[in-house]
């Protein structure tokens, strides 16, 4: 009996080990990397282009200023006179002066316009003029006749057809570049003479007009207080030449500058 029981301890004994034994490591797990974070991509601040200021579709330009430079037009006649030839030469001198400007036109294409202006200028001044008037006593020896005029006209209407591009600087402001043909109606006095007897004359004026063909190119910059009203400058170039019955190569047109408003809508 007692050895049957120190059998039984021995055995339990031994079961007890083998199953230690058998028992696996305990696994302790890896640390854990946390997962890299990507940071989102940096927002861009956003940059609007700069818009016409403003953008809309016509536009009417009025502007007043001044065309340069002055000129004198040079005119001469002669007619049949007591069987010789009454001969006559004057000079009309057309100042510096103030122009009036009006101009509209609609948007077709992007920054492309298409439209048409009137321009008007007109001066008065003095003529002189110098007739040589044919000796009804001494044939061949003229007499020198040295007469003036006052109050003698010159005025110029012009019709320019323009294409316009148009420029963005800001929301505000903009850039306006032109060109087009002209057309401009000339009204010009000239003085002439008239022998009321013997070698005396007086003097007379009379109006010859004809329309020259020439062509235009501008620069304006517009500053807009509302989306449909502002003011501007403007520069430009408008001229021709045209020939008069007494006067050929009359220049017309010229240099101009001034300012005025803006309407857009």
């Amino acid at each position: 009996m007692k050895n049957s029981a120190l059998l039984i301890a021995a055995l339990v004994l031994m079961s007890a080990t083998f199953a230690g034994a058998q028992t696996p490591p305990t696994q302790t797990p890896p640390p854990q990397t946390p997962p890299t974070q990507t940071p989102p991509p940096a927002t861009q601040p956003t940059t609007k282009a700069p818009r016409l200021a403003p953008l809309n579709s016509a536009f009417i330009d009025v502007n007043v200023g001044a065309q340069a430079p002055s000129r004198t037009v040079d005119a001469s006649f002669t007619a049949p006179l007591y069987g010789d030839t009454l001969v006559v030469a004057s000079a009309v001198n057309v100042g510096v002066g103030p122009v009036f400007d009006l101009r509209g036109g609609y948007r077709v294409w992007r920054m492309l316009a298409v439209g048409a202006g009137f321009s008007f200028f007109s001066r008065s001044g003095d003529a002189a003029a110098v007739a040589l008037i044919p000796n009804p006593l001494l044939f061949g020896h003229p007499v020198t006749r040295n007469l003036s005029a006052s109050g003698v006209k010159h005025t110029e209407i012009g019709t320019h057809l323009i294409a316009s591009w148009f420029i963005p600087v800001s929301d505000k402001v903009d850039v306006t570049i032109s060109a087009g043909p002209s057309f401009i109606r000339l009204q010009q006095d000239v003085p002439t003479v008239t022998v009321t007897s013997g070698t005396q004359a007086t003097v007379s004026v009379s109006r010859e007009s004809k329309t020259a063909i020439g062509g235009n190119v501008g620069i304006d910059g517009n500053y807009f207080f509302t989306d449909n009203y502002g003011v501007g400058i403007f520069m430009r170039y408008a001229g021709a030449s045209v020939d008069l019955p007494s006067a050929s190569g009359v220049k017309v047109g010229g240099f101009q500058i001034g300012a005025g408003g803006r309407l857009r809508f």
